[in-house]
């Protein structure tokens, strides 16, 4: 048997859930949470994976497997579901395959249909702008799309029924399936018999569709060319060389300093990587406390000047949130008090500011605030 976690934030909804895949059957949901709040996916998404290992009685490390849908759908929900999955799939090496969200919707209506055939299927989705996502399926197999269109561009016929976004699925003159949001076991299934096979994943690519957030600008086409791993020893001298650019007055780290950092076996440290394995950010964690009361720190996190506003950062912390809850326990970092940007994004996560420390920053002087993200466990408790 296989044990495969499934995420989706394609749509408004934040969906993730717990799959056992095996044996011939289909897939069984042993627990899953779906949420639907357009504006909440970075917030809402780890603490339901958690909550659905949890009620599985399951751990991260038993994970076989990661299924993501990709899309279609709009850049900031798809990111936070992708690099989510990525961070992941990194931390636990584990494999993650990316599925077509639709296609998921689509197995979803099979599921229902059970061996009876319901007749082609077109599947809809909101791409906002007044346009949606679609495409259009004949048995098992999608034979159109995925495409973005306005909804008067898109005919039913020759489909005679349709699935989705219950406002858009409406504005067609055919019958409704009520399968709105991909189910876990849903993406799942679009990925089983890669799995089963043990073939190994294509790279995520994220499906936006649209210009320009498809092809023409340029941080979305670096992101989706730039991969998260581990950080090496060798990569320890060009760390050192974006420290002292990023950090000139803060007691910017040597390549020394970030071997023994890396030389440590209660740290983790990840890099992002250009398509030549170029580094273009770097991040770490530090895993502090007892077992019984554990704790992380965030040690760093910087991104190349030339490389900021792809979400490169954003990717870096998330991979480091996801082995501090594996650790468990909250997760401080210091960060300068006029550093709108970095605070912003961590805020996002779920730091608050708990402090600040004077004249933390040498030889600049530069205060520092304390941050805070709290066990998402504990948050949970009444």
């Amino acid at each position: 048997m296989v044990l495969v976690l499934a995420v989706d934030t394609a749509t408004p909804a934040v969906t993730s859930g717990l799959v056992r895949l095996g044996g011939g059957a289909r897939p069984e949901t042993l627990a899953s949470r779906v949420t639907d709040n357009p504006r909440a996916h970075a917030e809402v998404l780890t603490p339901q994976i958690l909550e659905c290992l949890a009620d599985a009685g399951h751990t991260p490390a038993e994970l076989d497997a990661i299924v993501v849908g990709v899309g279609p759908g709009p850049f900031t929900g798809l990111r936070v579901g992708m690099v989510t999955a990525a961070a992941f799939g990194d931390a636990l090496g584990i494999p993650v395959y990316g599925v077509c969200t639709l296609d998921a919707i689509a197995a979803d209506v099979r599921r229902l249909d059970g061996d009876v055939d319901g007749g082609d299927l077109l599947v809809v989705t909101d791409a906002r702008r007044r346009e949606i996502y679609w495409a259009r399926y004949k048995q098992d197999q999608r034979v159109e799309g995925p495409e973005v269109r306005k909804p008067a561009e898109v005919t039913p016929e020759p489909s005679v029924r349709v699935a989705g976004s219950a406002p858009h699925a409406a504005l067609f003159d055919v019958p409704t399936v009520d399968v709105q949001t991909p189910s876990p076991a849903g993406l799942v299934a679009v990925a089983a018999e890669a799995i089963g096979s043990g073939a190994t994943p294509d790279p995520l690519v994220p499906m936006y569709l649209r210009r320009p957030d498809a092809v023409e600008t340029a941080d979305r086409r670096a992101l989706t060319r730039t991969t998260t791993d581990a950080l090496r020893p060798e990569d320890a001298d060009r760390c050192a060389e974006l420290e002292t650019i990023l950090f000139p007055g803060d007691g910017p780290w040597s390549a020394a300093a970030f071997r023994s950092a890396l030389a440590s076996p209660n740290n983790h440290y990840v890099a992002a990587r250009d398509a030549d394995g170029r580094v273009l950010g770097y991040a770490g964690l530090a895993r502090l406390g007892p077992a019984v009361f554990p704790e992380s720190e965030v040690h760093t996190i910087g991104v190349d000047p030339a490389a900021r506003r792809q979400g490169i950062g954003g990717a870096l912390l998330a991979n480091l949130l996801a082995a501090a809850d594996r650790w468990g326990g909250p997760v401080f970092l210091e960060v300068r008090t006029d550093n709108d940007a970095a605070i912003a994004l961590y805020r996002r996560e779920g730091f608050e500011i708990v402090g600040t420390r004077k004249n933390y920053y040498q030889p600049s002087g530069a205060d520092a605030y304390t941050m805070k993200r709290p066990d998402p466990r504990e948050e949970r408790q009444p």
